[in-house]
């Protein structure tokens, strides 16, 4: 079964360059068990069902039919991340104990921004990449990427249910990381990380994605050896063709 699912990027300025949010999945995770990850997760029938007088937009660069996937890259960052992206106000305190009715479905992401007195300013939310989990994978997702950012003033904190580490960190930091052997990617982390150590800004970053027009998804292959078992991953991307192991639980 293929599911709609939105993950967020979210960047931020630093002296030592940009830095991004990642948390580490746990490890009894179905999916991606022990990876870093950017913030995200299935959307749900909430998402297309926000009231629109908490949400800010132009319309200008926005597509109606993004906005259920926007909304759901919004409340799973909060739910993982504990962060609320792109809102109107520069002073947005977040709020632990909604953020756990949140995940127990005892509350909606439309009235998380109610009680917060949150409008969210859906332009600075960017989309600019789209994905489909490869067939013959365990559990699949067709998931579009977002960008955008969070005021200083908000605290990263993973929610040690679905994540169990958080932090801010250079996309090429991450990579050396898994290099080493340090941390585990899956393909798609890893190509986004190495798109995002190209830029010098996060001014650089969104001014990038918002003249992207005409987002194809990129559909990874699965290899086989001869006795059927997954070995690896082809991806034709605009570099190029690349090839990754298939990942697997450790």
């Amino acid at each position: 079964m293929l599911r709609e699912a939105a993950a967020m990027v979210i960047a931020r300025d630093t002296n030592n360059g940009v830095e991004v949010c990642m948390l580490r999945r746990v490890e009894r995770s179905r999916f991606a068990a022990g990876a870093y990850v950017f913030p995200g997760g299935a959307v749900d029938l909430q998402d297309s069902q926000v009231n629109p007088s908490y949400l800010c937009s132009t319309g200008s660069a926005d597509q109606p039919s993004l906005m259920p996937y926007k909304i759901a890259a919004l409340r799973e960052t909060f739910e993982e991340a504990g962060l609320l992206a792109a809102t109107v106000r520069s002073d947005t305190m977040t709020n632990g104990a909604l953020r756990e009715k949140l995940q127990q479905n005892s509350v909606s992401f439309e009235q998380v921004l109610q009680q917060l007195n949150i409008t969210i300013k859906l332009d600075e939310i960017v989309f600019y990449d789209h994905w489909v989990t490869p067939e013959g994978a365990p559990i699949r997702f067709d998931t579009r990427f977002f960008l955008s950012t969070v005021d200083n003033q908000q605290e990263l904190l993973h929610d040690n249910k679905e994540t169990d580490q958080s932090c801010w960190i250079k996309a090429e930091e991450v990579l050396a990381l898994y290099d080493q052997g340090e941390v585990k990617l899956m393909p798609v982390t890893h190509v986004q990380l190495k798109r995002l150590s190209n830029f010098k800004s996060v001014s650089q970053l969104i001014d990038y994605a918002k003249k992207e027009i005409n987002i194809k998804p990129t559909l990874p292959v699965l290899n086989y050896d001869d006795s059927g078992k997954q070995t690896s991953v082809t991806i034709d991307l605009v570099e190029g063709q690349v090839e990754y192991p298939t990942f697997r639980k450790a």
